[in-house]
């Protein structure tokens, strides 16, 4: 029997934990909307998780349809992409702050803007492309499809654990106070985030 798509699935699903833990916009992008639900993190995540992947799909998909008749287009696109999600950082960072400081924000509304703000986090960043690029060095279909499930499917389940995290600590901490905390992280990352693509 072939261990390759296994071996590929496995090795998809710990590039996906790895990108989704490693990048602090993951996490900054998501932990306001995990402090805001608590007791529905993981939905949050869940959702955030899979607008992003559907975004990021939808990207790469329009990027590789469009490179060959537009010179230069990943490098115009990954450049203002990165901005584009500072910014998005930083926005879901003021309504945090701002939803927390005035109390009106109810933890259900966190799982519903959760997909949208994940779909254009996910279609602003083209280094998801980078990442998948080991499935184009596999043999066979079987293999390369298993590395790209693995994939998603290993940063999806990292979003929702670390989401779920996030929400249970509001749920012990009070709530406030981490969606303050969460929110202000997101709006340092974003800030950041801007200076450094700029």
């Amino acid at each position: 029997m072939d261990s390759a798509p296994f071996l590929a699935t496995a090795l998809g699903l710990w590039a996906g934990i790895l990108h989704a833990v490693t990048g602090p916009d993951h996490l900054a992008g998501v932990a306001p909307l995990a402090a805001r639900a608590r007791t529905q993190a993981w939905r949050a995540g869940a959702t955030w998780g899979l607008g992003h992947a559907l975004g990021a799909a939808s990207a790469a998909t329009v990027a590789l349809a469009l490179r060959d008749q537009v010179p230069g287009l990943e490098e115009a696109i990954s450049s203002w992409s990165e901005r584009i999600v500072g910014v998005i950082l930083c926005l879901v960072g003021a309504l945090g702050l701002a939803g927390a400081l005035r109390r009106r924000l109810h933890a259900h509304s966190a799982p519903r803007g959760a997909l949208g703000l994940g779909f254009v986090h996910g279609a602003a960043g083209l280094s998801h492309l980078w990442a998948v690029l080991p499935s184009l060095a596999l043999p066979g279909v079987l293999a390369p499809a298993g590395y790209l499930g693995g994939y998603a499917l290993g940063a999806l389940v990292a979003v929702c654990l670390s989401a779920h995290a996030i929400g249970r600590a509001g749920e012990r901490l009070g709530g406030q106070g981490v969606e303050r905390l969460a929110s202000f992280a997101s709006l340092v990352v974003g800030a950041w985030w801007l200076v450094v693509s700029a």
